[in-house]
């Protein structure tokens, strides 16, 4: 399911390049391979041209001198920690989930206990 966020496409501003993908993953430095901008830097979706996945759509130029690209490679080699903490999240709201449902169905089986109750003993 694609996430409700906006994505900037296409800008040439590095301030412009999102913290998060629209798959809540951290956007990935890839040079181009293209005739028409060979290795132009760019950030995009993890996802992006990779065989089986979908990808969110998110690719912004990286108009950015060399040291701004080393900061904001650096702050993606921890993915597989933000995985593991998203995951872990993620399994923490399935639970809550999981016990609303059992509460909803617990009320409306006293509810209707109630209901019954009443037209039993013309309550």
């Amino acid at each position: 399911m694609r996430s409700s966020r906006r994505i900037s496409r296409g800008t040439n501003r590095a301030s412009s390049v999102p913290e998060w993908c629209g798959w809540g993953c951290r956007p990935v430095l890839r040079w181009s391979t293209t005739e028409a901008n060979l290795n132009k830097p760019f950030f995009g979706c993890p996802n992006y041209n990779v065989s089986g996945k979908r990808w969110c759509g998110l690719f912004v130029w990286a108009d950015i001198g060399e040291e701004d690209i080393d900061k904001r490679v650096t702050a993606t080699e921890n993915v597989d920690e933000l995985r593991v903490n998203l995951a872990w999240r993620i399994g923490k709201l399935e639970v809550e989930v999981r016990t609303h449902k059992l509460y909803i169905l617990l009320l409306a089986l006293f509810i209707i206990f109630v209901a019954v109750f009443m037209l039993l003993f013309k309550v």
